[in-house]
């Protein structure tokens, strides 16, 4: 019996906290005309409105990857989680809303940034154009190049950022499998009662 119960309680505890894998990525690019020498700072964050007023690097409520990127970050992957970010999780809460809001990317200075819908960004379908159903835990922003050109005829940098936006995690598991757990677990526990008196 206590082999029975052991196993309910180990099951549940796997349900909730099973394999955190990764859920979704979404590969983006992003090109700017800049002046040599410097970083890249960026800044991605979420809106229901991709009018929002408040730039991405100043949304507190939901900015990520506040940072600046430099060439030799080519390759790299940088993460972030509840922990290491205070608008994490207001990120995480519009992107698993279901509806279809808005990610922004911001680049190089204040007001230089691109947006579009959750479909379009990531590149979902128009039945299920976020994350919804999902637990995210992490998410991920892996740099694959980034370049910086010099065109000698206009004296200008080019820079071209290609990079993925990876979000880890699990489903979330249906009420029902909790309800089903709670109750096998419950009857296991009233047979014992019963047994011992």
């Amino acid at each position: 019996m206590k082999l029975i119960a052991t196993f309910s309680f180990a099951l549940l505890w796997t349900l909730t906290t099973h394999a955190q894998g990764l859920i979704w990525s979404a590969n983006r690019w992003v090109d700017h005309t800049s002046v040599p020498g410097r970083s890249w700072p960026i800044a991605i964050d979420h809106v229901s409105d991709v009018w929002h007023p408040t730039y991405p690097r100043q949304n507190l409520s939901t900015r990520i990857f506040f940072m600046s990127l430099a060439t030799n970050d080519t390759g790299r992957t940088f993460f972030t989680d509840a922990l290491s970010e205070p608008g994490f999780a207001g990120f995480v809460a519009g992107l698993t809303d279901g509806a279809n809001g808005y990610l922004r990317f911001e680049d190089e200075s204040v007001g230089g940034w691109t947006g579009a819908s959750e479909q379009q960004f990531l590149g979902r379908s128009s039945l299920a154009p976020d994350l919804a159903g999902y637990n995210i835990t992490q998410i991920g922003f892996r740099v694959h190049t980034f370049v910086d050109g010099y065109d000698p005829e206009y004296d200008i940098h080019t820079r071209l950022l290609t990079y993925s936006l990876d979000f880890y995690g699990a489903p979330v598991p249906e009420p029902s499998t909790y309800a089903l757990l709670a109750l096998g677990a419950a009857a296991l526990l009233l047979r014992r009662k019963a047994r011992k008196q």
